[in-house]
């Protein structure tokens, strides 16, 4: 696929970036694990990360792929993915205030921890809800680290 280039701050930044918000963060984070290949960074802000939520106790093929909590947990400690993985930057953060829900964050955080897959998890304060605002702030604090500017 062809990349897009964009000027951030007077400088060419050519990595492809998947990032989403509440359940934008599950879809970002899906496709940057299920396509190390594609995807150079992720900026994952208040999401979750198993299809338990939409599905319940249902499991087929296709949802099991689209479960990063699941398929990550399940991948050999080999996978080709997670020195790929390591080799890209990763931002997945969790306010702890109202509407958010930070255990399926702390989930995924152990499981990529087990792996040995770096990223960085954050949790923000019991301050920090489920809203723009925060959200706001979050990409604000996390892009300079993303674009290699800190």
């Amino acid at each position: 696929p062809s990349r897009r280039h964009f000027s951030y701050n007077k400088r060419l930044v050519s990595d492809l970036v998947s990032t989403g918000f509440s359940m934008g963060a599950y879809h970002a984070a899906n496709v940057f694990f299920r396509r190390p290949d594609l995807f150079d960074r992720l900026l994952a802000l208040s999401g979750l990360y198993s299809t338990e939520y939409g599905f319940g106790s249902y499991m087929d093929e296709v949802v099991y792929r689209n479960s990063p909590i699941r398929y990550l947990g399940d991948m050999p400690e080999d996978h080709p993915f997670i020195q790929l993985y390591n080799l890209k930057k990763a931002v997945i953060c969790v306010g702890q205030g109202p509407w958010e829900l930070p255990e399926s964050t702390r989930q995924l955080d152990r499981i990529l921890k087990a792996k040995k897959i770096d990223a960085w998890v954050d949790y923000w304060g019991y301050d920090c809800s489920h809203d723009w605002y925060w959200w706001y702030k979050q990409v604000e604090y996390f892009l300079p680290y993303l674009l290699n500017e800190v």
